[in-house]
């Protein structure tokens, strides 16, 4: 299998200006550029661009993928990791994930590379709902979301380097089981199961809901004078949305205003969080085997039932159904000659005993020798018992 490398940038939160565009345009002559998105695909080469430049100068994802086992993701956060010093050192526990502040203010980028030997995982190739996955991570992260960062945790720690019987998972973040629709999609993209996150959760405390006495950015919002709301309206109407209220997202956090997201610590293995995915899915699946079993049981009786009703009308009239199947051998078709031969196989039970077995036969041997080169028609034809 030939070497296969694909690359994609995407920007979330505005399009690209001109000189942020032109910028692009220069670290590949063979990329597919817009001012919202970034791809190029590669055989037997790779991405010599500045990604990190890319990501600072207005593109906000990053998705890398190669065919020989190597996957990589990068978020530009322009407010920072929302999580403090002691959570995030629980979290970015493992050498596929690191966070790279830049030298300057509080914006950086997230990362996850974990190692995968060639053929260790699966190849994927629908790179666009990997993204949109990835957006809605970076959105959740900005938010303060800290199930955002335990996704992200297991993607970096399911690596063929590490041990995951020694892989310790971090504090779980309640509601986990209610992760916001979109999110889990990016776990195939490292070979893992969407049902992992299901096993993750288990046991662990469903998110309580906020009171609007609880809700920090309530209380905040009654906290600030009118003339800073002016002022906040006046930069929420004339610079960027998003990077405004990743900017006062922070400060709301900074004050104190805003809780810790509640986690439960249960210590578990990577390699139970695996068995229980298996497990999850072995179920899954026998649901699935048995609603498909039903439903083709269903779709049987239906099928039967009609063939019966049209064997009714074939009685009245054997005649009109002998020649409508020799109409559509005329048609010509290898599904045609099924067709036909399924009409006359039905008419001949129709009918039923040696009266039923001569009116099929004949009509198709009269088939048969009017088209003496359509090999297709008289295998159909024998499979029915109507040729010899």
């Amino acid at each position: 299998m030939s070497e296969y490398q694909y690359v994609a940038f995407r920007a979330v939160d505005r399009a690209l200006d001109d000189k942020q565009l032109e910028f692009a345009a220069q670290q590949s002559s063979r990329s597919e550029l817009s001012r919202w998105e970034m791809s190029v695909e590669y055989h037997y080469s790779s991405f010599g661009g500045d990604v990190d430049g890319l990501l600072r100068r207005g593109f906000n994802v990053y998705l890398a993928y190669a065919n020989y086992g190597s996957r990589e993701i990068r978020l530009r956060l322009p407010s920072g990791l929302p999580f403090s010093k002691s959570t995030l050192k629980r979290f970015l526990n493992c050498d596929g994930i690191s966070w790279k502040k830049d030298p300057k203010g509080k914006a950086g980028v997230l990362s996850v590379c974990p190692y995968h030997e060639s053929g260790s995982i699966e190849d994927v190739w629908e790179f666009k709902d990997y993204l949109d996955a990835l957006a809605k991570v970076r959105e959740q992260l900005i938010d303060g979301d800290l199930r955002a960062l335990y996704l992200l945790w297991l993607c970096a720690a399911y690596d063929d380097n590490e041990f995951p019987e020694q892989t310790i998972e971090p504090p779980v973040p309640h509601g986990l089981d209610t992760m916001p629709s979109g999110s889990s999609d990016l776990l195939p993209f490292f070979g893992l199961d969407p049902l992992t996150l299901k096993a993750a959760a288990d046991g662990v405390p469903k998110l309580a809901p906020q009171t609007d006495e609880e809700d920090p950015i309530q209380n905040w919002s009654r906290s600030i004078s009118e003339a800073r709301s002016r002022v906040l309206l006046r930069r929420l109407l004339k610079e960027d949305p998003a990077s405004l209220k990743a900017e006062l997202l922070a400060e709301i956090r900074e004050s104190g205003s805003a809780p810790a997201w509640p986690t439960t610590v249960r210590g578990h293995s990577l390699e139970t969080l695996l068995s229980s995915a298996n497990e999850l899915r072995e179920k899954a699946n026998a649901v699935k085997r048995k609603k498909e079993l039903a439903r083709a049981k269903r779709e049987a009786a239906k099928a039967e039932k009609e063939r019966q009703a049209r064997m009714e009308k074939m009685k009245e009239s054997p005649t009109t159904w002998l020649a409508k199947a020799e109409k559509i051998v005329a048609v010509r078709g290898t599904e045609n000659y099924k067709a036909a031969a399924e009409i006359l196989a039905d008419l001949r039970d129709a009918v039923g005993g040696e009266a039923g077995k001569k009116l099929a036969r004949d009509c198709a041997e009269k088939m048969a020798k009017a088209h003496p080169t359509l090999s297709m028609l008289k295998s159909s034809l024998r499979k029915r018992g109507l040729l010899n």
